[in-house]
């Protein structure tokens, strides 16, 4: 490895990485208060509603979801695997295991795709469709962006931008992951898993 190589960040005096650790908390802090108006949209249709979901809704099949949850599992232990590597200046591990996290989560993205072509109800349907597809779109909107931001942090894992003292935005990236992990296992419940018995 050229060790000449330093980190953009340890070049500028200002930089302070835990202002930027504490700026991804913030932003995932407000992520958070998105995801919960979400939820509260979902359970205030579920009150005034009465049946929720409407009786003419057919459950949809929780397979393509079940395997995406062991998707994201995987892909949250290789991005845990690769921000424990960096900070042991372990490069051998750090850029595949940061690699395999990207290309899982490319497959997220892809499964849940197919997962919204094979729906027997759309968000026209009526507002069960509509709470149920916003829900799913903005998880998996933000599945993409953290997927693009794990390319940036992978293009200059690439160049050799990080070490061990030089890693915020590899910690960054992995709190964002984690945020979109825990999120999914509430929507999956929410959705597919907590179905009145009929």
């Amino acid at each position: 490895m050229n060790t000449t190589k330093l980190s953009v960040q340890s070049t500028d005096p200002r930089f302070n990485p835990r202002k930027g650790v504490a700026g991804a908390f913030v932003f995932i802090l407000s992520e958070t208060m998105f995801f919960l108006g979400l939820f509260f949209m979902w359970n205030f249709y579920a009150v005034v509603q009465g049946a929720w979901p409407p009786l003419s809704i057919a459950r949809p099949s929780p397979i393509l979801p079940i395997i995406n949850s062991g998707v994201m599992v995987v892909s949250v232990i290789a991005i845990a695997v690769s921000s424990r590597a960096i900070a042991h200046d372990n490069r051998r591990v750090f850029v595949p295991a940061l690699a395999v996290a990207c290309m899982l989560g490319l497959l997220f993205a892809a499964i849940q795709i197919v997962e919204f072509s094979r729906l027997s109800f759309g968000p026209g349907s009526n507002n069960f469709g509509s709470a149920f597809f916003f829900l799913l779109f903005f998880h998996v909107a933000r599945v993409l962006a953290g997927v693009i931001f794990m390319m940036i942090v992978l293009v200059r894992a690439l160049i050799g931008q990080f070490s061990s003292q030089h890693r915020a935005a590899v910690t960054a990236c992995a709190m964002y992951w984690y945020f979109i992990a825990g999120v999914w296992y509430i929507v999956f419940y929410t959705l597919y898993l907590a179905w009145p018995t009929r």
